[in-house]
């Protein structure tokens, strides 16, 4: 969507139970010139929330000699469909998500984005490799999405996505029987707080008034507000939910009011879900096809790119960091794997450097220097407990709405466990330490 043309819509919705049948109609409407017996869909099962679906559209030759059928695949012309889990509204505003990304394409950050559908997006297909949590920790690996986490956090204009929903301008509806396209504007996209009800969130006039006197302005962190939300979108039917309710709120307040956290350091546009599937590797430069953003540095260099916006907000900086270190333990949380101090070291000098070339208009490299570089250690370091109370806390609501197997009751008291070891150590309480905060610690 780098052209600025309406984005299209299909009034048309992808089940489950008859997955095949259902993406097959979202393409062949999006593509009608498209030959459904030449369609492969190749099924994702990275995500624990949504549905991720690579349609792809083969072309069948016949060899002048022989005869014989030849199978090709133009990757310029494959498509990542992907469906929101059931309930997921409740945690992310999917209208925010489609600005994200249109907003990210302009910048050659994100994939052109083909189209909406009521439950999903249609978008070009990144080609390359998903990392696993044990390759985060290889050096050429995190230089990498440090070198392309300094390019996001440079060029994405925190106060210019206000004005991405405006520039996507009208959409183009096109009806799945006449194959009609409409201008039609797109009035009917759910707000945030509009779909936070409808899934059966907390409505009392406290909460409201609690959101109101939190509202952010352009250029303002928006984590702690989302944090909010998702708390007031927690059940409370029964006693120990209300009781865990309050105490998550508390906690909250807390960490706003006690901990210097909110609006610490560099505001920017954080990814904030920099896990291992959300990491691309991109082929060597002469084997790629589609979409990919230009190279940082040198192409012999290994390239990374980032998929996946549904959580991207302006936030802290040091959270979007810290976060990232957090989710090389993968959802097993093996706390082995957290970054060593020297390791964080090396991925914020990158960071940095990356970060102040982007920003920078002069054609040399500006020299980072060693103050800066321990100054975002710190920062990172106050963070480092922040993304478990996120997660945990998304996880919660999860184990209330998600239909995936997983295991997310286990998978939120995990995450709670981080946040809870890192206030005892903020709060210098007498207590072992536990694996991750020794291993964050550890020199």
């Amino acid at each position: 969507m780098c052209d600025e043309e309406p984005l299209t819509f299909l009034p048309l919705t992808f089940s489950q139970a008859d997955a095949n049948a259902c993406a097959t109609h979202l393409i062949l409407t999006l593509f009608p010139h498209w030959d459904p017996a030449h369609l492969d869909f190749i099924r994702f099962t990275d995500g624990i929330t949504n549905t991720l679906l690579k349609c792809v559209h083969k072309t069948i030759t016949n060899d002048p000699v022989t005869g014989a059928e030849k199978v090709s695949i133009d990757e310029m012309e494959s498509a990542l469909l992907r469906a929101y889990g059931k309930g997921t509204n409740v945690l992310i505003d999917r209208g925010r998500e489609c600005q994200n990304h249109f907003y990210l394409a302009l910048h050659s950050l994100a994939p052109p984005l083909l189209a909406r559908f009521n439950n999903g997006l249609i978008y070009r297909f990144v080609p390359g490799r998903v990392t696993s949590p044990a390759d985060l920790s290889l050096p050429k690996v995190y230089t990498a999405v440090a070198k392309r986490l300094g390019q996001w956090h440079a060029q994405i204009d925190t106060k210019g996505l206000m004005d991405a929903l405006e520039l996507m301008g009208p959409r183009r509806r096109i009806s799945p029987d006449s194959g009609v396209p409409e201008l039609v504007y797109d009035d009917t996209i759910e707000s945030d707080e509009e779909a936070f009800l409808r899934e059966g969130g907390s409505s009392d006039g406290e909460e409201e008034e609690v959101a109101e006197e939190k509202s952010i302005k352009p250029g303002e962190s928006e984590l702690w507000l989302t944090i909010q939300k998702w708390i007031s979108a927690l059940p409370e039917h029964k006693p120990e939910e209300i009781e865990q309710k309050k105490l998550l709120r508390d906690e909250l307040e807390w960490i706003e009011d006690s901990t210097g956290l909110s609006g610490l350091g560099e505001i920017i546009f954080g990814h904030c879900d920099l896990l291992s599937g959300n990491v691309i590797v991109l082929p060597k430069k002469e084997k790629r096809t589609g979409f990919c953003p230009a190279d940082i540095g040198s192409s012999e260099e290994l390239q990374v790119t980032f998929i996946d916006y549904e959580y991207a907000i302006p936030t802290e900086r040091a959270f979007d960091i810290a976060n990232h270190f957090s989710e090389w333990t993968g959802f097993d949380c093996d706390y082995n794997l957290i970054p060593t101090s020297p390791t964080r070291r090396s991925f914020i000098k990158s960071y940095l450097e990356s970060f102040s070339s982007f920003k920078s208009d002069s054609q040399n490299q500006p020299e980072v220097t060693n103050e800066e570089i321990e100054e975002v250690m710190r920062e990172v370091d106050s963070f480092r407990g922040i993304p478990g109370f996120y997660w945990g806390i998304w996880a919660l609501i999860q184990a209330t709405i998600s239909q995936i197997d997983f295991d997310y009751a286990a998978y939120a008291e995990l995450r709670l466990a981080e946040y809870w070891d890192w206030k005892k150590a903020f709060l210098n309480e007498e207590r072992e330490q536990s694996l991750r905060e020794r291993r964050w610690l550890s020199l």
